[in-house]
C-alpha cells in the first residue's frame, strides 16, 4: 500500500491558512510549525501521482522511439515553495502548479513537440486531464531567457481517487535547453543569488539573454523579442564581451565538486536519492544518499527534517529526487554537480563561428 494513504487531504482553506502562516511574519512559532507540517503533508501527496506519470513517460518515449531521453521527478523544494508563496501572497497552496514536477529531456525541438502532442491524445491508458493553454516557452522564451515547453495535468486514477485533482506541471525540453538553464543555477550558487528568479547583476542577467537567444538561433526557434531584430554577429559578440570581463566560464569550470556516495550511487535497486550541494572550506560538494523503493517513506522523512534543520543554511541545497542511476542523474540534475561544460561547449562553438 502506497504511502500517501496515510495522509488526509487537507482542505482548501487548511491549505490557505497554512500558507498564509508560512509567509507572515507576526505567526507564532507553534502557528508556523503547524503550517510547515500541513505544507510537508500536502507535498508528500503528490508522490504518488509523480510516480505513476513517470512510468508512463518512460513508456511514452519507448514507444515513440527517442534515441536518447532523461525523465525525472521531483518534489518542490520547501523553501522554493515559501518563496513563491512570498512572491504571490494571495495564492493558496492548493492551486500551485508545480508542487509535483516531472522533467523530460530530448535531443531535439521536434521530439520535444512530438512527446507534447502525443500526451494530449486521449487514447492513452492515463486519461489525466491536461490544462490549457500550456506554457510554449520554445516559441515565445520568457523574459530572462528560459526556454521549455510546460504542461500542467490534473490528475485522475482508479485506484487513488481521493488523489484527483492534484496538479502535476511536465516539463520538456532539449539538452541545449538543459544546459543553459543548468549554467543559470550554477552561476546562482556561486554567486549566492537566485539569477533564474530575478536576481543578480545586471551583466549576469544580460549574458543568459544573449546566450538563449544564441541557442534559439542553434534550434531555429523565436529569439527574445529584444533581440529579434539583432544580427546574430552582434549578440555573439555582446555575449564574448560579457564573459570576457567576468570570466564566466572559468568561475563555472573552477569548481571543485565530489560526490560521496552512500554504498553505490549507481545500482539500479534504488528508486530515490537525496541530493545535498553544500560549501565546505571554499569548496562545493555533493553528497548522493540514495534510497530503496521500499524506503520511501524514510526517505521523505529524511528529506523533511534536513529541509527543516538547513533551511537557514544559504550554502546548503537539498532536493530528493527520482531519476535512475548516478549517471542519470547527473544528466538531469546537473547543477547539483554543477556541471555546466555543455553550455561553456555550446558558447565557446557559437563565438567560433559568429565571431572568429
Amino acid at each position: 500500500m502506497s504511502s500517501v494513504d496515510k495522509f488526509a487531504v487537507p482542505g482548501t482553506n487548511v491549505l490557505r491558512r497554512a500558507g498564509q502562516a508560512l509567509i507572515n511574519p507576526d505567526a507564532t512559532t507553534e502557528e508556523k510549525r503547524s503550517a510547515y507540517d500541513v505544507l510537508n503533508n500536502w507535498r508528500s501527496l503528490h508522490s504518488y501521482p509523480i510516480d505513476a506519470f513517470q512510468k508512463m513517460l518512460r513508456r511514452k518515449c519507448g514507444q515513440l522511439r527517442f534515441r536518447d531521453f532523461t525523465v525525472a521527478q521531483r518534489l518542490k523544494r520547501m523553501p522554493s515553495i515559501i518563496s513563491k508563496l512570498e512572491r504571490n501572497p494571495s495564492m493558496n497552496l492548493a492551486r500551485m502548479q508545480d508542487i509535483g514536477g516531472l522533467r523530460v529531456i530530448l535531443p531535439t525541438i521536434h521530439d520535444v513537440y512530438k512527446l507534447h502532442g502525443d500526451l494530449l491524445t486521449h487514447n492513452n491508458r492515463f486519461n489525466h486531464e491536461a490544462k490549457l493553454p500550456f506554457h510554449d516557452y520554445i516559441n515565445s522564451p520568457k523574459k530572462d531567457g528560459y526556454r521549455s515547453l510546460h504542461q500542467v495535468f490534473t490528475y485522475k486514477s482508479r485506484d487513488h481517487s481521493e488523489l484527483d485533482g492534484l496538479n502535476i506541471e511536465l516539463q520538456i525540453r532539449t539538452n541545449l535547453q538543459h544546459s543553459w538553464a543548468t549554467a543559470v543555477e550554477t552561476l546562482g550558487v556561486l554567486e549566492n543569488a537566485s539569477i533564474k528568479s530575478g536576481f543578480g547583476s545586471d551583466d549576469h542577467k544580460l549574458f543568459f539573454k544573449l546566450s538563449s537567444a544564441l541557442f534559439s538561433i542553434k534550434e531555429q526557434t523565436p529569439v527574445l523579442d529584444e533581440f529579434r531584430d539583432v544580427e546574430t554577429i552582434d549578440i555573439a559578440k555582446q555575449a564574448k564581451e560579457i564573459e570576457d570581463r567576468l570570466q564566466i566560464f572559468n568561475k563555472l569550470k573552477s569548481i571543485a565538486v565530489t560526490a560521496k556516495h552512500i554504498e553505490s550511487s549507481s545500482s539500479s535497486k534504488y528508486a530515490y536519492h537525496i541530493l545535498i550541494l553544500k560549501k565546505e572550506d571554499e569548496t562545493w560538494k555533493v553528497d548522493v544518499l540514495p534510497f530503496s523503493k521500499t524506503q520511501e517513506g524514510l526517505a521523505k522523512k529524511f528529506y523533511a527534517t534536513m529541509e527543516v534543520d538547513t533551511r537557514d543554511n544559504q550554502e546548503i541545497d537539498i532536493v530528493l529526487v527520482s531519476v535512475g542511476d548516478l549517471k542519470a542523474i547527473k544528466k538531469a540534475y546537473p547543477n547539483y554537480f554543477l556541471d555546466t561544460n555543455q553550455f561553456i561547449k555550446e558558447m565557446q562553438s557559437a563565438f567560433v563561428k559568429y565571431i572568429d
